[in-house]
């Protein structure tokens, strides 16, 4: 194991994709009040503690409580752009060349009435102003909620075809994974499929190794958000590993939420180590109080891999996108010769 400075050096050097990272949950303290300020809400002491309340969470339940608070506070297009843009920097500053980034445009129409395609468009926007002065870039993933029903999850379709403009590629769908039967899904993610658009869901997070079995059989996804419980069943892990189904793994946020009770029997090595096709991602960065280059970190620091298995993970990553296969494998490489310089090989 490498020692502290050389892991920071190593995690920073070398360029990274990310593939399970929440627009909502990328928004800090400061950002948030900025937007309260904004509209000309008060920011005072009571204000900020009422703030600082939605970054600690309980359990898996009281997580998704404090989601839902604080995309409350998020209200106008300009709110949308004001927080891609602080992520588009966040993300600069790790290194990190390309993400596929999950929003919820179909919480903000229920509850404000503000179109799929307004909230995109500001996105969108703002995150191609950044790319345009060196920052990485950014696609979009619109995600459903379980809770909301499959009528809604088919609204999320059909507004991920109007956005298509907007550098939506596809969708996925999160929330409470024991809300609703995953059946109940199967013809919004069909007709997510027939018009081509990629793929995901939350599964084996918050519910059992049957929620992957599920996403991967009934739902036919092409990734599966978190499923680390897939570790609970051996056929299902020999079965992950033979397809290559790639798990958008985010360690810290399992720990945050009590996905997983403790570091040590966080299963994402283990998953790796049997050839599994896991990936690292930081999920709800703000919220959990992490980031990528956190998670890489962590890799080594709290759960014992090596530095050429992180290679090998942020790699896997990488070819996990949706990106074009000649634009993974250009990355890929570019990733691989800076490990190099430092003496790391996958």
């Amino acid at each position: 194991m490498i020692d502290a400075p050389d892991r920071r050096s190593f995690v920073r050097s070398v360029p990274k994709a990310e593939i399970h990272l929440h627009l909502e949950g990328s928004v800090g303290l400061e950002t948030l009040l900025g937007i309260a300020r904004s509209r000309g809400d008060s920011t005072d002491k009571e204000a900020r503690s009422r703030f600082v309340a939605l970054y600690a969470h309980r359990d898996f339940p009281d997580f998704l409580q404090n989601f839902r608070r604080l995309c409350a506070e998020i209200r106008r297009p300009e709110d949308f752009a004001r927080i891609a843009t602080d992520l588009s920097r966040g993300l600069q500053e790790q290194n990190v060349r390309y993400a596929e980034v999950f929003c919820s445009p179909i919480i903000f129409r229920r509850a404000l009435g503000l179109p799929a395609t307004e909230i995109m468009d500001a996105v969108s926007g703002a995150a191609r102003l950044r790319e345009g002065e060196g920052g990485p870039r950014l696609r979009f993933l619109l995600d459903g909620v379980r809770q909301f029903g499959p009528g809604a999850m088919e609204e999320v379709v059909q507004d991920a075809l109007a956005c298509r403009g907007y550098d939506v590629i596809g969708v996925g769908m999160g929330g409470d994974e024991k809300a609703a039967p995953t059946r109940d899904f199967a013809e919004p993610y069909r007709q997510a499929r027939r018009a081509g658009l990629r793929t995901t869901v939350h599964a084996g997070e918050s519910d059992g190794p049957r929620s992957v079995w599920e996403a991967m059989e009934v739902l036919e996804v092409e990734r599966i958000g978190h499923g680390v419980r897939a570790v609970e069943d051996r056929d299902l892990v020999k079965v992950l590993r033979d397809r290559g189904t790639p798990l958008e793994c985010c360690p810290t946020s399992n720990i945050e939420t009590g996905s997983v009770s403790d570091w040590e029997r966080h299963p994402i090595k283990h998953l790796h180590e049997a050839g599994v096709a896991v990936t690292v991602n930081s999920d709800d960065p703000a919220m959990f109080g992490t980031s990528l280059l956190d998670e890489w970190d962590r890799l080594m620091s709290r759960l014992g891999l090596t530095a050429a298995q992180v290679l090998a993970i942020g790699v896997r990553t990488v070819r996990s996108t949706f990106l074009p296969a000649e634009e993974s494998q250009a990355l890929a490489e570019e990733m691989m010769r800076a490990a190099g310089r430092l003496g790391v090989v996958a």
